[in-house]
């Protein structure tokens, strides 16, 4: 018993006092290094979009509404399916961006389209499988038509 009442407070003398700092420097938080500001040179990009600059975000949106048609055909979750035209319509109003009138006019049905698709996936997280079908044929329309209407070749006219 007396050993152990000797180990008990040999480990608390040596807790308490030992080391190289003291008691309070032991448990007082240390602070934290700030972080180094970092300085960002900006660049200079060309005012006109570039062939390969519409070609990505083309190929993006495509992309996307693609991964759309697949999370909903296979029943992939609600992020999945939120994430993928949420992205679709991030790089649909980029190319919207690069347009000239002419062209907002004429993307703007496609663009309301794919609006609507977003709301209706935001607003039902857990879609019927009628109404992921019916999701499924209005995003196939929508990619079958921006595919065949609005290629660089196609588009070439529009740009700003």
């Amino acid at each position: 018993m007396k050993k152990n009442i000797l180990f008990i407070f040999l480990l608390i003398t040596l807790t308490l006092n030992g080391g190289c700092h003291s008691l309070r420097k032991k448990f007082i938080r240390k602070e934290k290094e700030k972080d180094v500001p970092v300085y960002i040179t900006p660049k200079e990009y060309p005012q006109k979009p570039t062939r390969d600059i519409y070609i990505d975000y083309y190929l993006y949106t495509k992309g996307w509404l693609e991964e759309l048609i697949k999370a909903l055909r296979k029943g992939i979750s609600y992020k999945r399916q939120k994430h993928a035209i949420g992205e679709a319509m991030m790089n649909l109003e980029q190319i919207i961006s690069f347009f000239n009138q002419e062209g907002k006019d004429a993307i703007e049905p496609l663009h309301d389209q794919l609006k609507k698709i977003q709301a209706e996936i935001k607003r039902i997280p857990n879609l019927s499988r009628l109404k992921r079908d019916s999701l499924i044929r209005k995003t196939q329309n929508i990619k079958r038509e921006f595919d065949s209407n609005y290629t660089y070749t196609d588009i070439k006219e529009w740009l700003n």
